[in-house]
């Protein structure tokens, strides 16, 4: 059962998670920023959000992606970057205020750039040095013998309640530890397409970090591999403390809520999933859908996997089944759920992605999506 805590202080001080909290705040200003300026006239060329390239929603979706890929070139430049839209890089340092900056983790204000960070804990020998995750300035090359993550981003997972006014959109991230020799060294990826010896299914490594930032919904999902899954009222950017050890260092623990499913006793099921947009796929999915549904009292479709997947994080919905996702879709969800006590099967660029409360169930759900 979900209870409140506080984040722990080794999630606090991750630098991976501050620079996921650092990414997310800028996609939560800037989707509020864009969302203000769509106001409540909507016509099909707007709501239709991926078939023009001068649609509103793909522009502030683009907008967002480039600035991400910018902070990363820079933070993390040996690093990939998988993207749901394909935009160049846009480097953050040009765009928002000094102001804004200076609350950036990477920001160095010495310099006046985004600082590499060499110190993620993973890269066998220890902290690189300094105080515990902060930046350091960047030579140009990433440090010899460092680990290479993949970042998988979706800037606006549930775009089509973005521009409506849904509050059911959100921000995701998951972060991925790749076996090294399936690291392309300095690659960047602006397609969803699987890491080099994936075979097409889920990227082959470990989920390190996922991170959903909700604006429409108040709150930031976040996780940790083997230290838990938790929600946090606003962003997380504003709830987390300098990590100890630094002359900022907060004194105070960030307040949260521990994470873990439907609690035990729960009456009734819910079921999470999602339909196509194109008709041919979606005759196949409702085709499949009173088979799926067996075993559940209802169904939610609320337009975000990474939300839906939270919402079995924190025990809303029982259990989620979808066909079709990119990777991006479920990266920063898919944690999150398994760091709460799901069952999780991750099915790569268009195949099955479940979360569920039993082995038994996820084989089911993924047999039969």
């Amino acid at each position: 059962m979900s209870a409140s805590t506080s984040l722990p202080a080794d999630l606090v001080a991750d630098p991976i998670v501050r620079i996921a909290a650092d990414l997310s705040v800028i996609a939560w200003e800037r989707m509020s920023a864009w969302r203000s300026s769509l106001g409540t006239d909507l016509d099909e060329s707007v709501i239709d959000t991926k078939t023009s390239p001068n649609d509103l929603v793909t522009l502030a979706d683009a907008q967002i992606e480039s600035l991400v890929r910018g902070y990363l070139a820079a933070a993390r430049p040996g690093d990939r970057m998988v993207g749901e839209e394909g935009a160049e890089a846009l480097d953050p340092v040009g765009f928002f205020d000094r102001e804004f900056l200076l609350r950036l983790h990477s920001f160095d204000p010495v310099t006046g750039r985004l600082a590499e960070v060499t110190d993620t804990g993973l890269n066998g020998d220890g902290p690189s040095g300094g105080a515990p995750g902060r930046a350091s300035e960047s030579s140009g090359d990433a440090p010899t013998g460092a680990v290479r993550l993949e970042w998988h981003v979706d800037p606006i997972d549930g775009t089509v309640n973005f521009v409506r006014g849904i509050e059911h959109f959100a921000f995701s991230v998951g972060v991925l530890r790749a076996p090294a020799e399936a690291v392309d060294a300095g690659a960047d990826s602006s397609a969803d397409v699987p890491a080099a010896g994936s075979s097409g299914g889920d990227p082959a490594g470990d989920w390190l970090v996922g991170l959903v930032a909700s604006p429409g919904l108040g709150a930031t999902f976040v996780a940790a591999r083997g230290r838990g899954a938790y929600r946090v009222e606003g962003r997380l950017f504003d709830r987390m403390p300098e990590p100890p050890g630094t002359a900022d260092a907060a004194p105070a623990p960030t307040s949260a809520i521990r994470l873990s499913g439907a609690p035990a006793g729960l009456s009734g099921r819910l079921l999470a999933t999602g339909f196509a947009y194109k008709g041919d796929n979606r005759a196949r999915q409702l085709a499949k859908l009173p088979a799926l549904m067996d075993g559940y009292d209802d169904i939610r479709r609320c337009g975000s996997a990474a939300l839906d997947l939270c919402m079995v994080a924190e025990g809303k919905v029982t259990c989620y089944a979808e066909r079709g996702l990119g990777i991006y879709d479920y990266a920063g969800g898919a944690l999150i759920a398994e760091e709460a006590g799901a069952f999780v099967h991750r099915g790569g660029a268009g195949g099955p992605t479940a979360a569920a409360d039993s082995a038994e169930e996820l084989a089911r759900l993924v047999e039969t999506i």
